[in-house]
């Protein structure tokens, strides 16, 4: 694989930030296979031994393009399945019950490209077609899902504010958070998110959910930390994120929740190079490592005990959306 000469030199640049301590880092970063068309705004899931990517978009020129595309990830080559019925971005993955859900996200219409949905679509593998479930009570995109008990659970995220649905400021944020039975087909509701936003990540350790970071509408980027407990059906807080980020994307990895990028519009705007790391045990976040190509809007999944971040765009919006996997592995 032929890696950029700017991403390459921000590579070796990370590598040295880690190992200028003691010459033996703790992580090391390696490329994975490029994604055969460049994409934001996207939230993988792993099925199978299988990595999936679905939507997204991406700039051409001063157009933003939103995909249709769906790519899984087999013996390390990227492969095209079954498209979308509809371009997407911001739809979310989420896998259970031994079957891939895609939930919510903008598509286009009349009104605009941000027209959020209340989509609910399994992927039936074995006829090639995605099909349409019990949608969510609301439209909702840019939230956040997990797997857990063989349920998924959505939590929070932007909703339309009234009848206007089609335009980035028609929508408000919402604590929202359904619990969504695959086998049933049916939703219920749980304890909201304490603090309504967007753009946030999520992830499950033992019985909690962890949702960390995000932005408001009418606001800026949050380093709040919610804790989710099934078993009380409440919610606490725990340490914020040492910096407030939105549009990142994080993973539960050896007992560690790992975080990773994200964008913020101060000044120019910019987007967040700094790897996050939340111990399990000892309750406190440190920066562990720097990321080779910084990037917002991506994907991370784990897989093959490595940490894998898809895709996403190295500079704030919709602007230099790209094919980029990097591979984070401890060598702990």
């Amino acid at each position: 694989m032929v890696i950029p000469r700017l991403a390459l030199c921000a590579f070796v640049l990370a590598l040295g930030v880690e190992a200028a301590a003691d010459n033996k880092p703790d992580y090391y970063w390696s490329a994975g296979p490029s994604l055969p068309e460049a994409a934001q705004e996207i939230y993988p899931a792993v099925l199978n031994d299988e990595i999936f990517v679905a939507g997204g978009l991406a700039r051409t020129d001063q157009n933003i393009k939103v995909l249709d595309n769906v790519f899984v990830l087999k013996d390390d080559v990227w492969q095209s399945t079954t498209k979308l019925p509809e371009p997407r971005h911001h739809g979310i993955l989420a896998s259970a019950h031994n079957k891939l859900w895609l939930f919510g996200g903008f598509v286009n219409s009349k009104r605009g490209q941000w027209t959020n949905s209340d989509s609910v679509m399994m992927l039936d593998q074995k006829k090639g077609q995605w099909i349409s479930k019990t949608p969510m009570p609301n439209p909702i995109s840019e939230t956040a899902a997990v797997s857990l008990n063989n349920k998924i659970h959505v939590i929070g995220g932007r909703s339309p504010a009234g009848e206007q649905n089609g335009l980035w400021h028609d929508h408000k944020d919402v604590g929202w958070h359904g619990v969504y039975n695959p086998e049933s087909d049916i939703w219920k509701t749980a304890a909201s998110l304490p603090i309504p936003r967007n753009s946030a990540c999520a992830v499950t350790y033992k019985q909690n959910i962890h949702v960390i970071g995000g932005r408001q509408v009418n606001g800026d980027n949050l380093d709040t930390h919610s804790v989710f407990d099934v078993a009380t059906d409440s919610w606490s807080s725990a340490e914020p994120l040492p910096q407030a980020q939105a549009g990142l994307a994080c993973v539960v990895y050896r007992h560690s929740i790992f975080v990773f990028g994200g964008e913020h519009f101060i000044d120019e705007g910019g987007v967040f190079a700094q790897v996050w790391r939340y111990d399990l045990q000892k309750k406190n976040w440190q920066q562990v490592s720097v990321m080779p190509v910084p990037r917002h809007g991506l994907g991370a999944v784990t897989y093959h005990n490595k940490i894998w971040l898809i895709g996403g765009a190295s500079a704030a919006g919709a602007n230099k959306t790209s094919t980029v996997v990097s591979q984070l592995t401890s060598m702990k």
